[in-house]
């Protein structure tokens, strides 16, 4: 059986690849809203996964039940939870689970969507209708 020999050359060009991909998974993702200026985050319009966006906290989905009232909150969005990322997201307001997507204002308003925002000291979040 022959021994797989690694060249000094070839392991510097394995490390750098290596090192990349690290740097690349440990970069935070940028975030959508951010792309266009003027979009915002628009909750309650999305579809699936592939269309929500990343990071919804227990204090976003606190702000809804608020808003809401329990009632209505887990009719419509009772199956929702707190997620990292996009690929998280399950399905949409459909499925009962509540994610934002960036949209313009007016077309967060124009679909029936909501707006989050952080108030007070110390800060709060508050749903609204957009």
């Amino acid at each position: 059986m022959r021994s797989l020999r690694i060249k000094k050359r070839d392991t510097g060009f394995l490390m750098a690849a290596v090192a990349g991909i690290s740097m690349g998974l440990t970069a935070p993702a940028p975030s959508a809203a951010d792309d266009k200026p003027g979009d915002v985050k628009c909750w309650g319009i999305n579809g699936c996964g592939s269309h929500a966006k990343c990071s919804v906290t227990a204090a976003d989905l606190k702000a809804f039940q608020t808003l809401l009232g329990d009632k209505e909150w887990k009719s419509r969005f009772g199956k929702s939870e707190a997620h990292a990322c996009g690929a998280h997201a399950k399905c949409g307001a459909s499925s009962q689970i509540i994610n934002w997507t960036p949209t313009t204002l007016a077309e967060c308003k124009a679909q029936g969507g909501y707006i989050v925002e952080e108030t007070g000291t110390p800060a709060k979040k508050v749903a609204k209708k957009a």
